[in-house]
């Protein structure tokens, strides 16, 4: 199906106005007329350029009808209530009740069902602050004029779209609205040019339920519904992209979880994954401290197998030179229907890993990144016994050329293949001392 922007430019294409006919000595003659800057203007239509005229103003005409009823949906106020601004009313699960707040504070919590971060912090602040898109964003900023949001406190942004978020159930309803799950929930992709391209096309005034206000990072990236699937688009350098993918395509080839992405016309892209559960950044259970001891810990105190897919995962972080795994770029999977946490999130959002910041990557054990989980191994015996229990997967040069030969931009090859095999080899080695 087409989206909003495919629709508009169509129908740009095709004839303005209407024909009309007149009788003049008995003879029918038919006339196109339309309006063009402000004039009206009426020619006469050739015998055999009336069929093809006719269809393609019939044809304006279904599509206007189509841009109207997607412009018509999710069409909320923008204005948020006192009780919205006061944070006085519910967290939900779909329409389930998790947590109730009086002006910010919590007056009662079901701990088996709600986000994380309030079972945490028992705060909705946090909560709503995970969940808004990054204000630094030059889109973000073009994305609130458009939708003629005035707020600079981030938890009230995100209160715009009612805290929604692709990722999850979980939403914020104010105290006295009559809203539902299904009224809120995401149903048009309206500013997903304006929030990844910074391009600007025709908007309703009243539109503001939009994934993208619930979407953070420092990147331009934009949500897009594709026959009813949403992905995530993202702006990135030629060396950003080609990191991104070979984390991913990587990933997928030795058998771990990781979202998958791909190459757009210039963006990379990858479908939202937490479609069957309610995704939560570590930073729910967590916090800030995103040092490998203490995440490894409180996962370790949740589950020792969620304490070993992560450790797990930063092992590869290293050896692919991904030094962006901070608390918000790594999750957890939640049952919906019973908030048991199943699994730690799929790898996702590598984009600084490899040659996103130099195009030749230096093999030497003495490098910081490298050297500093090195000494977490060593010092750290129930880690280093994680690790050796994790089933790490094999990784022999053959794979890592595999993942060169599908990339969309060409590199260093050689650098590459030696770089990851030498970081490979070496943890294994301190691994299995």
């Amino acid at each position: 199906m087409a989206d909003i922007y495919e629709l508009i430019n169509q129908k740009n294409k095709l004839p303005k106005g209407f024909v009309y006919k007149k009788e003049i000595k008995g003879k029918t003659y038919f006339y196109h007329q339309y309006s063009l800057n402000g004039k009206k203007f009426s020619h006469l239509i050739k015998d055999n350029e009336l069929k093809k005229l006719e269809e393609e103003i019939n044809k304006r005409v279904e599509i206007e009808k189509q841009i109207k009823e997607m412009l018509g949906k999710g069409n909320r106020n923008l204005v948020l209530s006192n009780n919205a601004r006061r944070l006085t009313g519910d967290v939900l699960s779909k329409d389930k009740v998790v947590a109730s707040f009086d002006n910010g504070q919590l007056i009662s919590l079901n701990e088996k069902l709600c986000p994380l971060i309030i079972k945490r912090t028992k705060s909705l602040e946090p909560f709503l602050k995970c969940r808004v898109i990054d204000s630094g964003r030059t889109n973000s900023r073009l994305l609130k004029k458009a939708l003629n949001i005035t707020e600079s406190d981030d938890a009230l942004v995100s209160l715009c779209s009612y805290a929604v978020s692709i990722s999850d159930d979980y939403w914020f309803k104010p105290k006295h609205s009559k809203l539902k799950y299904e009224d809120v929930c995401f149903n048009n992709d309206l500013f997903f040019n304006l929030s990844l391209k910074g391009i600007m096309a025709v908007y309703p005034n009243r539109i503001c339920l939009t994934p993208e206000l619930t979407t953070g990072g420092g990147y331009e990236k934009g949500w897009k519904n594709n026959d009813g699937e949403w992905w995530l688009y993202k702006v990135g350098t030629k060396n950003e992209i080609f990191s991104e993918l070979f984390y991913s395509h990587f990933f997928e080839l030795i058998g771990l979880p990781t979202a998958h992405y791909e190459y757009d016309n210039g963006y990379i892209r990858t479908k939202n994954f937490a479609t069957d559960y309610n995704f939560e950044p570590i930073v729910s259970v967590a916090g800030e401290d995103d040092s490998y001891e203490h995440v490894f810990n409180v996962l370790n105190d949740i589950d020792y197998k969620l304490a070993k897919e992560y450790i797990r995962l930063c092992f590869f972080d290293v050896v692919l030179n991904n030094i962006d795994r901070h608390n918000e770029n790594c999750g957890l999977l939640r049952d919906k229907n019973t908030g048991n946490i199943v699994s730690l999130a799929p790898n996702y959002d590598d984009n600084l890993c490899l040659v996103a910041r130099q195009n030749v990557l230096s093999i030497d054990t003495k490098e910081g990144f490298l050297k500093h989980f090195a000494n977490v191994i060593n010092k750290n015996t129930l880690i280093k016994q994680a690790l050796k229990e994790c089933n790490i997967p094999c990784v022999e040069r053959d794979v890592v050329e595999k993942c060169l030969a599908d990339m969309p931009y060409s590199v260093d090859a050689t650098n590459i293949v030696e770089y990851v095999m030498f970081r490979y080899e070496y943890l294994i080695n301190i691994i299995n001392k």
